[in-house]
């Protein structure tokens, strides 16, 4: 449009083909990632929401749901807890499953109310998947998940 014309109100003298696309909810929210990737919290077993972040603008970052969690995801570095307190960080130990296929940090993607120790890992880039049970010598026990 050239410089100096005026936007019409009347929607009757609109051109459909010179509105500009108009972003989805998705697409605002920056959650739109490609894959569709369904992060557990490892502590509460929750589904982990994905928002994005000031420090973390080219991926989303997982937050759990559960008021005052501090454990948050992001496929760069893995788990991670969101705190500056030392003492906190240094109690808390997060999971890190480590992909075979390509060495990312792997997500929490299910787990079974009949097996209580049972935990499905996923890789956020391959979709390689792994569980506790295979050949981990208890990997959930250890990493506290």
């Amino acid at each position: 449009m050239p410089v100096g014309r005026k936007l019409h109100a009347d929607s009757r003298i609109c051109n459909p083909t010179s509105v500009p696309h108009m972003a989805s909810e998705q697409e605002r929210s920056g959650t739109s990632t490609g894959k569709d990737l369904h992060v557990l919290c490892y502590q509460h077993h929750t589904e982990m929401l994905p928002r994005l972040s000031s420090e973390s603008v080219m991926w989303p970052l997982y937050s759990c749901q559960t008021p005052d969690c501090l454990i948050r995801y992001d496929t760069s570095q893995g788990y991670f807890i969101d705190t500056k307190d030392t003492k906190t960080l240094e109690e808390e130990k997060t999971p890190r499953v480590i992909c075979p296929t390509d060495g990312r940090l792997m997500y929490l993607a299910e787990v079974s109310p009949q097996r209580s120790s049972f935990r499905l890992w996923k890789c956020p880039d391959c979709n390689e998947s792994r569980t506790n049970e295979e050949s981990s010598g208890g990997l959930g026990k250890k990493m506290g998940a």
